[in-house]
């Protein structure tokens, strides 16, 4: 078998943009064949990066094509880059060009994580004939709520690091523009910007898109591309992953917009984002919860093997990892159906008023993607005791679990809150087993829109998750104004829980 690779292939597109692309692919006989597309703003030549979700040698030993891209503007690719607002017209011109190509037998799948993940519900947005099916994973299908929001609160931490990122990495920059991306980079690092207004008056021009990530406004693509999405999708999420809920809801939203596909799939495991061995520090899942354990080349190219070739799909299109069981357990929907919905009461720990302080409430843990995450250096079950001691912070907890409950599907408290003016309401759940540290297991974020200390009854979403608790585990809720810098600095005003008591929802089985 020979394996030939062009480099640096040039690709058209409608406007005349010329982006670079790597062809992989075997002279053996087998031409012509299906291809593999991955799209990337971070190096089609960097081996380690496209490698992540697929092992690109082996798809083409196996017969398939690969073609890896840089997107408009970034690195060998011409163009101006500005995040989403080419990748739905480019993809589907990467993919028609594909199907003219000697070596296509016009089907196309696209793979790949992250920013990566983005283009293809992007692309797939544009039905492009002759895609087959997406892989999108550890990504969410719209820009907004899944990507620069968090409900109405932006997600500072992560957007403030991958943007010193893409500066940093952006082409041709001059000696003293690269000075600036240098020093942003350094600033983010360090904690010295604490709004996204910050954040904006250091990037400068060096970054013009952030206004439009603040406002939601500008040239970001519509929301919710899986609703408008008919292509079939095997969805990939991590519970500890930033994008977790939002990966997990451009899978079931499809059901409810009608466009669900027979092939589609989701596979959630306990993986943060850019980490998915399945451990953490302090907590390991063992070594099944490893994405690699899942022979990951195979799974996708199987799947997309079974879209060309009119394969059966699966009976159990849903596989998630169960936290604490620490087994993976597969279901024919997400919820499962045999998901009941229990309350959880919730009594006070303490003093139900949360006082103003100097600093925020610092993020420990969580759906986090800040400097140091190839490491889950501050991402994942993190304790959480720390923060339970401080006089800003609310704490919340239920009676030991009767019994051992699984946890499968979303989670969301109910509060009744009051504040003196509105302000931001961060909900961090935790579980603790005897006498052990509380560990986080979920998080989200909601406002409060009275003021005068006038009371509100509101929901707060913490995302979903599959987890056993065992019998005697306490679930531990804190309740804060802050989570920096996960979420920026705004002002805090101070905030008093009211009756009725707090409530947390679960989907359980």
């Amino acid at each position: 078998m020979s394996l030939v690779v062009d480099k640096h292939v040039p690709v058209t597109m409608r406007d005349g943009t010329v982006l670079a692309a790597d062809v992989y692919r075997t002279t053996d006989g087998t031409e012509p064949c299906s291809t593999v597309l991955i799209r990337t703003p971070y190096s089609k030549d960097d081996p380690a990066h496209v490698n992540t979700w697929i092992n690109v040698l082996r798809a083409a030993e196996s017969g398939w094509a690969v073609v890896v891209q840089d997107v408009r503007g970034r690195f060998r690719s011409g163009g101006t880059f500005l995040p989403f607002v080419s990748e739905a017209d480019d993809g589907a011109d990467t993919i028609a060009w594909i199907r003219e190509q000697p070596w296509s037998d016009g089907h196309v799948g696209m793979v790949g994580g992250s920013y990566v993940g983005i283009t293809q519900w992007l692309a797939a947005t544009r039905a492009p004939e002759g895609l087959l099916g997406i892989v999108p994973a550890s990504t969410a299908d719209d820009v907004t709520t899944g990507w620069t929001h968090e409900e109405q609160n932006l997600t500072f931490g992560f957007l403030a690091h991958w943007a010193s990122v893409l500066v940093a990495t952006s082409k041709d920059l001059s000696p003293e523009d690269r000075a600036r991306a240098a020093a942003l980079v350094q600033g983010v690092t360090d904690g010295q910007y604490r709004t996204f207004d910050d954040l904006i008056k250091a990037a400068g021009d060096l970054a013009p898109y952030l206004p439009d990530w603040r406002d939601r406004s500008g040239e970001i693509v519509a929301p919710e591309a899986a609703g408008r999405v008919r292509v079939p999708a095997l969805v990939i999420a991590g519970w500890f992953d930033i994008f977790g809920p939002g990966a997990v809801a451009s899978y079931t939203r499809r059901d409810a917009a009608g466009t669900r596909h027979p092939h589609d799939r989701l596979l959630a495991g306990p993986w943060a984002h850019g980490v998915t061995g399945g451990w953490f520090p302090g907590r390991t899942y063992g070594p099944a919860a490893s994405f690699d354990a899942l022979d990951p080349t195979g799974l996708q190219l199987g799947w997309f093997e079974a879209l060309r070739d009119g394969g059966p799909a699966a009976a159990d299109p849903v596989t998630v990892f169960v936290m604490g069981a620490d087994e993976w357990r597969s279901f024919s929907t997400w919820p499962p159906t045999e998901a009941r919905p229990l309350e959880v009461p919730l009594h006070v720990d303490g003093s139900p008023h949360a006082l103003v302080s100097a600093e925020p409430v610092p993020t420990i843990g969580g759906r986090t993607f800040f400097p140091g995450y190839k490491v889950a250096a501050n991402a994942g079950p993190r304790p959480q005791g720390s923060l339970g001691e401080r006089d800003d912070v609310i704490v919340l907890v239920s009676d030991p679990m009767p019994e051992d409950t699984d946890a499968l599907g979303g989670i969301t408290c109910t509060l009744a809150v009051a504040s003196a003016a509105p302000t931001t309401i961060v909900v961090k759940l935790s579980t603790a087993v005897a006498d052990g540290e509380a560990v986080l297991l979920a998080e989200g974020s909601s406002h409060t829109t009275s003021s005068a200390g006038q009371g509100e009854t509101i929901n707060v979403d913490l995302g979903p998750t599959a987890v056993r608790l065992a019998r005697g585990t306490r679930l531990s809720l804190t309740v804060a104004e802050s989570d920096f810098p996960r979420l920026e600095d705004g002002p805090r005003t101070g905030l008093s829980l009211l009756e009725p008591a707090p409530t947390l929802h679960l989907d359980v089985v």
